[in-house]
């Protein structure tokens, strides 16, 4: 009987997310088993305080776990965890040095989505996957206090709720942040929507330039607690975002979301679930996807012609499926 399983989870917010997946099918064959993800240091913020994880370990490959004596350190210290089983969603090698069963990544077709790759680790040993997706599980607390902060805003129920995210890790992700104003100005003034306006710690000037584009001041988001920020996003009506973590915890909150890709690949990484659309302009130069890839950005453009090509109507017939 496994009593402790580590799972290796990622640095990346969206990976992180993505590797939820993994949990439900982890309870329904393990029922007693003690459930620890390790994560990096950004990502534990979220996943610290789910319900559905026993516990977390940070992964600061960047701080007291960078090189091979951080390695060794880590090493040391979960082989003192005695766990019982390791699932190796990343294909590390550390991984593989903790010295318990180890549960590996399949190999085979890459070109398919991550969530598909992770359940695969579990299937190949036996681990019914069925239903499984990624899930955030938010508290009566986390939802109390999105719903607070969306009073305090003006915001009252009756009214269309979207959730506009237009940043991201990468410039040649971005759909540029007039479009963003524009399809933002549309749904206000045709469907009379409240704008939650997301930004990440280093976007708060992107956020201010869409802001400052509408017609209708938005609702400005700019918390760093990511539990918040999820709760905040589970109330929209509808999630419109870049390939970006936040897209991710979109849909693990149960958000419709409406994901803009050009230079990314959404077979890899778009927003898990046929619930979702995926909007592309149609054009393909020859270089997209870039990413993942060997020279992603290798036109050296600074933005991404492709995902440009995008139009703000391609968005607003998107959303119309959702709330019509």
């Amino acid at each position: 009987m496994l009593k402790k399983i580590l799972v290796f989870s990622f640095s990346f917010i969206g990976d992180a997310v993505l590797s939820t997946a993994v949990i439900q099918p982890l309870r329904r064959h393990f029922p007693n088993a003690h459930i620890t993800f390790l994560v990096g240091p950004r990502a534990s913020d979220l996943l610290a305080t789910e319900p559905n994880i026993d516990a977390v370990i940070v992964y600061d490959n960047r701080g007291e776990h960078a090189g091979w004596r951080g390695r060794l350190r880590l090493v040391k210290a979960l082989r003192r965890d005695k766990f019982d089983l390791v699932v190796n969603l990343r294909d590390s090698l550390t991984a593989r040095c903790i010295g318990v069963k180890h549960w590996g990544m399949v190999r085979g077709e890459s070109n398919r989505h991550a969530v598909t790759r992770y359940l695969e680790v579990l299937q190949k040993r036996g681990v019914d996957t069925t239903g499984a997706n990624p899930r955030l599980e938010l508290t009566e607390n986390e939802q109390t206090a999105a719903q607070r902060f969306l009073a305090e805003a003006g915001w009252t129920s009756e009214r269309l709720l979207i959730g506009i995210h237009p940043g991201g890790n990468w410039v040649y992700k971005l759909w540029d942040a007039g479009n963003y104003a524009r399809a933002a100005n549309a749904l206000v003034e045709k469907r009379n929507a409240a704008i939650l306006l997301f930004a990440g710690p280093n976007e708060r000037e992107l956020q201010a330039q869409v802001a400052n584009i509408m017609n209708v001041p938005p609702i400005l988001v700019q918390t760093e607690n990511l539990r918040h920020l999820a709760a905040l996003i589970s109330t929209c009506d509808v999630y419109i975002g870049n390939d970006t973590g936040p897209m991710h915890i979109a849909s693990a909150v149960d958000t419709p979301v409406i994901a803009l890709f050009g230079s990314t690949n959404h077979l890899r990484s778009g927003p898990y679930g046929e619930q979702h659309t995926v909007v592309q302009s149609g054009m393909n130069l020859g270089c997209n996807p870039c990413h993942p890839g060997r020279h992603p950005g290798g036109c050296g453009a600074e933005s991404c012609e492709v995902i440009a090509g995008i139009t703000v109507e391609q968005v607003l017939a998107a959303v119309e499926r959702y709330t019509s």
